[in-house]
């Protein structure tokens, strides 16, 4: 293993420590039951004060995200009303660090562009990107001045949304990773999967924090949706 990603596995492992504690409001106890350490330690670990060894980031992320899965933690998170979900939890910076790591696990390798779609998804496809040590390719609503863009159309509700990427930020055989926040028809993914094809890419997969059940299209590759309200 490289020095750098010892380093990133031992701050990845902080991140998640962090993520976890804040966002569902644990104890040092209750992560020492889990974890099997210290608590005084767990707390310089929290702190940055120390890092823990490789092999010892590598257990506390692997412990975590099992007693921890990231559907449990935003069932804690998220509330969801008769006829409502607030959704102000998606806001989170420990949501988006925990988040980067999820995929960054899922998608190890293989990944030249993060696509999304502005402007909800750019927070947590910025911090999937720069997990993935990938560059971000944003999908706007209006075309770039005084270049060639790439185009497409879908309806939305009972509006027609364009989406423009400027040539050359997608390209053939780039292996590219859909990020969206939220997912309620699949219609903007189906988008950027065709203007990741309109540029000769592939897509590898398309990931969101959260779908809402029923009416979410098929794709030709994998959706990974972290929780289903």
């Amino acid at each position: 293993m490289e020095r750098l990603e010892k380093v990133r596995a031992q701050i990845d492992a902080i991140s998640v420590l962090r993520a976890v504690k804040r966002l569902l409001g644990l104890t040092y106890k209750e992560l020492s039951a889990v974890l099997g350490l210290p608590e005084s330690v767990l707390s310089r670990y929290y702190t940055g004060d120390m890092l823990p060894s490789v092999a010892t980031a590598g257990e506390i992320i692997e412990t975590l995200f099992k007693e921890y899965p990231l559907d449990k933690v935003l069932t804690k998170v998220i509330r969801v009303y008769e006829t409502y979900v607030d959704l102000t939890a998606l806001n989170s910076p420990d949501l988006w660090a925990l988040y980067s790591i999820y995929i960054a696990k899922r998608y190890p390798s293989g990944v030249t562009k993060v696509l999304t779609a502005a402007v909800d998804g750019i927070p947590l496809a910025v911090a999937v990107a720069q997990r993935l040590d990938a560059p971000l390719v944003v999908a706007k609503q209006y075309k770039e001045p005084n270049v060639k863009n790439l185009e497409v159309s879908y309806i939305k509700g009972n509006r027609v949304v364009s989406l423009y990427v400027p040539q050359g930020l997608l390209g053939k055989g780039d292996r590219v990773l859909i990020i969206d926040d939220v997912v309620r028809t699949g219609k903007t993914i189906k988008a950027l999967a065709e203007l990741a094809s309109l540029a000769g890419s592939d897509v590898v997969a398309a990931a969101a924090l959260l779908a809402f059940r029923g009416g979410v299209e098929k794709f030709e590759f994998p959706l990974d949706i972290a929780y289903y309200v």
